[in-house]
């Protein structure tokens, strides 16, 4: 017992060391980055992949490298040709996970009519809106399914407390998938105690796989600051971010002021916190934040975000991306990173942005300069892809979609898909990896050696972690200098 006392003791002055002292590491190199087409125009799957837009409709990536894509066919019955494509990494091509068409277990004798969000976990599992044919009418046309089963079909009542009894689901517009197999929905309901017949509520749904749950998060009429109430919500499909224990970053329009109306807000499993508001102070001294409704925004697990906003004032400097509602990553006419040169960003689309667990932001700029090579993919200030620079199977990347649908990221990071175009036609979803590389000192895997690293180490040994207790191959106090050897070599 005595001894474990003075070897906790020394891991202690050590971390008192570290915090107290300029250490340095040789920085680590960035990660290996690899590009693979996975869905493209031409693929065979019954029917070869249709061109444009419809090569690449949705797509989502886990942890482990799985993804979904929503794609088209040529098949000309066009009750048939769209297809979700399931696959893994690099290996193409995937297998066709749902077809337009095909038979649903429930409700029964329903077809598949077409799919809207598609989301995938850690675990493999997802969550989907379907539209629905060969039922009823169009009051039972969709419906909320966890992979194939069904959980909520449009007409059906929820169970929420949050909602008067009798509330009808009457649609989606978007669903989200966590790793703890939570679901998000973006749902229209008619909630008998709102005036309007048409209701806009946030729900989680809890346990899908069992005797499922249903929590409301907000609804329409909802007080979310002092005398403002919920009208809406921003519905677009990247206006929504969803990270396990509930974590959720949502944008709600309110009553009232329309220069104010707009609140991005955070849900932490139990409060509602506002994160910027429509006339209120930006980090950028003297703005104010302007239009917010339908920007995008996300969120990780432990809770940081970022959101693409406008700000008031000049339109040649008002689009912005900013981190943690302080730290500008990116704005319009701020210079570009000095390796593509002395140019000047000048936007950033209108589609998706992602945040990943170490805090990484991903997102699609443009900036001046000649149009053949002004845009790209960025993680921070890192370009990733460009636009008439980069290379994918021989082939130069001729185009990097800016709009709805053109980029997502796994949770940490490690993979992302973007719809673009190479120089031999082909258009569809490509998939990015960076593989971090193999470096001991990187403990939190940020790409970087530093400090940070040193604490990391010292509280994953302090909790017992065998990858900490254990560094080195001695247990104890001895993994501790193991490491900081380590730590001192770099990489």
């Amino acid at each position: 017992m005595r001894c474990e006392t003075l070897n906790r003791s020394s891991a202690r002055r050590l971390a008192a060391l570290a915090a107290a002292s300029c250490l340095t590491a040789a920085a680590t190199a960035g990660p290996v980055v690899t590009i693979t087409p996975i869905v493209v125009e031409l693929d065979f799957y019954g029917w070869p992949i249709t061109n444009g837009f419809g090569a690449s409709e949705n797509f989502a990536v886990n942890n482990a490298g799985v993804w979904l894509v929503e794609s088209d066919t040529t098949n000309p019955n066009t009750d048939e040709d769209g297809l979700v494509i399931r696959g893994m990494g690099h290996t193409t091509p995937g297998t066709v996970l749902f077809t337009e068409g095909q038979a649903l277990t429930l409700p029964a004798g329903a077809l598949l009519d077409s799919f809207d969000s598609i989301t995938i976990n850690a675990h493999g599992n997802s969550a989907f809106n379907f539209f629905l044919s060969n039922v009823p009418g169009l009051a039972f046309d969709s419906g909320v399914y966890f992979n194939d089963t069904l959980l909520i079909q449009e007409s059906t009542f929820s169970t929420a407390a949050g909602l008067s009894p009798n509330t009808p689901y009457i649609g989606w517009f978007e669903v989200r998938i966590n790793d703890q197999d939570q679901i998000l929905m973006m749902a229209s309901v008619d909630d008998p105690a709102i005036p309007s017949s048409v209701d806009r509520a946030l729900v989680i749904i809890d346990n899908p796989g069992g005797a499922f749950t249903e929590t409301v998060i907000a609804k329409e009429g909802d007080e979310l600051i002092p005398g403002r109430f919920v009208t809406d919500f921003s519905t677009g499909p990247h206006s929504l971010g969803f990270r396990n224990n509930s974590r959720t970053i949502f944008i709600a329009d309110m009553d009232g002021d329309t220069a104010t109306d707009g609140l991005v807000c955070h849900y932490d499993g139990t409060t509602i916190t506002v994160l910027a508001q429509e006339g209120m102070p930006s980090p950028v001294a003297g703005r104010n934040w302007g239009t917010l409704i339908g920007t995008a925004v996300d969120i990780n697990n432990s809770g940081q975000w970022v959101m693409r906003g406008d700000l008031d004032g000049a339109t040649t400097d008002d689009a912005v991306i900013v981190r943690n509602g302080t730290e500008i990553i990116a704005r319009e006419g701020s210079p570009v990173p000095p390796e593509i040169g002395a140019e000047t960003f000048t936007g950033f689309g209108t589609g998706g942005l992602n945040i990943a667990d170490n805090g990484d932001v991903i997102y699609v700029a443009l900036w001046t300069g000649p149009t053949a090579t002004n845009t790209g993919i960025f993680v921070n200030n890192t370009l990733l892809v460009q636009k008439g620079v980069t290379t994918v199977d021989g082939w130069t990347v001729t185009a990097i979609s800016t709009v709805q649908d053109n980029i997502t990221a796994s949770p940490d990071g490690r993979w992302i898909i973007f719809e673009g175009t190479l120089a031999d036609g082909r258009d569809g979803a490509f998939l990015i990896e960076r593989t971090p590389p193999t470096c001991p000192a990187d403990y939190d895997g940020n790409g970087q050696v530093e400090v940070a690293d040193i604490f990391a180490f010292l509280a994953a040994w302090f909790a017992g972690e065998p990858a900490a207790f254990e560094f080195g191959g001695t247990p104890g106090v001895p993994a501790i200098f193991a490491f900081l050897a380590a730590w001192f070599a770099g990489c």
